[in-house]
């Protein structure tokens, strides 16, 4: 069988699904070097998401973390995940900003872009591919799976040939709330397969959250995917994906030829494992499979970020209670949304309204104005029309002229805000400021870190002596390997 390539995302989707996107520059540059030595088909380094942790919470310098990972690594293919034309944040950003942005990443030294709009609205993402591919990017397609009676194999395998039309390398299916089953990836993976007929490489992932990621990934591998994301082993699961040291094991077992170095794996793995205690991070957890949950939890989709926000709020309102029938209303105004997949934003949208539905006592008496841009089409299409009682409610009493999110695309903005902050500014500094207010940018200024380009990093052995040295309680040590040992005995006879 052909070989099949592993694509690391320990430095974007593990952080951002287990530490609030809250690792910093110094712990990724820490491993950086065993990472390049692993064989990974390419490193996903960042994302619209660690571009704006980085700036609000962590105070660093995003393009400076770009430099870095490049110096680090500088013979492995590096990823930025792309988001639709918001890019950073939901401001939709017109053509120049994005020709300026890609620009910018490829002088930083990255060669891929993976570009996903959450509805699988193609349209919003065309100029992102024709710009990447001018510039000599490589370019992924990403497409979000989700369970709906409109999301069939049919729709997946159109998809799939709209983005060979334009061009990208590879297709990437991605399931980012772990709804579907192993049988159903099986006949998705076969139907995409079939539509990409050689043009382009197929990639899978999927988040864990229901715990048949894994079973997932097998299926996919014996059904001839090229490329799997995985993560390192205590980032993996949960809300994080599968483990590359798991999945390169099942890789051997199904007869699937691998590039990737499994004694470096392991060292990655030993370092995360340092690096979530010394940083008193979260280790990922296995979700065990329960198949009456797993059917509740298909109809609405809630993710779990979005879902520890919904118990909050209603704690706050003392009506805790209430999450059983906030969750099905969710379900039910989800499919008068057209069935979203349940990303960033769409299911905050679904959430906040099934909340407002319940408390109040009445479908869509309060409706934030973003669910009324989403529904008049700023957003872009959704894969089914929105309900029309549902759509009649949304807009009562208001505009309910359809939007057209293209209309302003071409209107210039990068020489404006030029023009605004003077020529000084470097393209860099001056996305960054498009991207975030001037408020945010005046304190990531003011309390911006030093990015230490060369971190100590203790091995192991070292961070574990280091350690010991703190435990008074401990009062002997005895260290083996195979044969060769060192306890107090020999200490006191050297």
């Amino acid at each position: 069988m052909k070989k099949l390539g592993f694509e690391d995302e320990s430095f974007r989707t593990a952080p951002q699904s287990l530490w609030a996107t809250r690792m910093r520059t110094e712990t990724m540059l820490g491993i950086a070097p065993k990472v390049e030595e692993a064989g990974f088909t390419k490193v996903c380094v960042t994302s619209a998401a660690a571009f704006e942790t980085a700036v609000m919470y962590l105070y660093e310098d995003p393009w400076e973390r770009l430099r870095l990972l490049r110096r680090a690594m500088p013979k492995t293919p590096l990823n930025f995940f792309i988001r639709s034309r918001n890019l950073m944040g939901w401001k939709m950003l017109p053509n120049d900003v994005i020709e300026l942005f890609l620009k910018c990443i490829q002088r930083m030294g990255i060669q891929w872009v993976e570009v996903f709009d959450g509805l699988n609205d193609l349209s919003m993402i065309e100029w992102h591919f024709g710009v990447a591919k001018k510039l000599g990017l490589q370019r992924t397609g990403h497409i979000s799976c989700t369970e709906s009676p409109v999301h069939t194999d049919e729709y997946f395998a159109a998809k799939a040939r709209e983005l060979v039309r334009l061009g990208v390398d590879v297709v990437n299916l991605s399931d980012p709330c772990g709804a579907m089953i192993p049988e159903r990836v099986r006949s998705l993976v076969i139907a995409v397969r079939q539509a990409l007929n050689g043009k382009a490489k197929l990639g899978f992932f999927a988040h864990d959250c229901t715990g048949v990621a894994d079973d997932c990934y097998i299926e996919a591998m014996q059904h001839g995917v090229d490329i799997l994301k995985t993560v390192s082993l205590p980032l993996a699961h949960g809300y994080s994906l599968p483990a590359t040291i798991d999945m390169l094991s099942h890789a051997q077992q199904i007869g699937r030829k691998v590039r990737v170095d499994e004694q470096r794996i392991k060292e990655i793995d030993d370092y995360f494992f340092w690096a979530a205690y010394e940083e008193k991070k979260p280790i990922g957890k296995r979700v065990q499979f329960d198949p009456v949950k797993y059917k509740k939890y298909v109809v609405h989709q809630i993710p779990g970020g979005m879902m520890s926000n919904l118990e909050n709020q209603l704690l706050e309102l003392k009506l805790l209670h209430k999450l059983p029938e906030v969750l099905a209303e969710a379900g039910r105004v989800r499919q008068e949304l057209g069935y979203p997949v349940m990303v960033t934003p769409y299911s905050q949208l679904v959430g906040v309204q099934a909340v407002f539905n319940v408390v109040e006592g009445e479908r869509y008496r309060t409706v934030p104005e973003e669910l009324k841009l989403y529904v008049r089409g700023a957003y872009g299409k959704p894969a089914a029309p929105i309900d029309p009682n549902a759509l009649d409610r949304i807009l009562a009493g208001g505009d309910k002229e359809p939007i057209d999110p293209s209309e302003n695309f071409s209107e210039p903005l990068v020489s404006k805000v030029r023009a605004e902050q003077g020529s000084s500014l470097s393209d860099e500094d001056l996305l960054l400021t498009i991207f975030n207010t001037r408020e945010t940018m005046e304190k990531f200024y003011q309390n911006k870190k030093t990015i230490e380009s060369h971190p100590v990093v203790r091995t192991p052995l070292a961070f574990l002596i280091k350690e010991l040295a703190t435990r008074h309680e401990i009062k002997t040590v005895n260290i083996q390997k195979g044969s060769f040992k060192i306890g107090p005995n020999f200490l006191k006879q050297s």
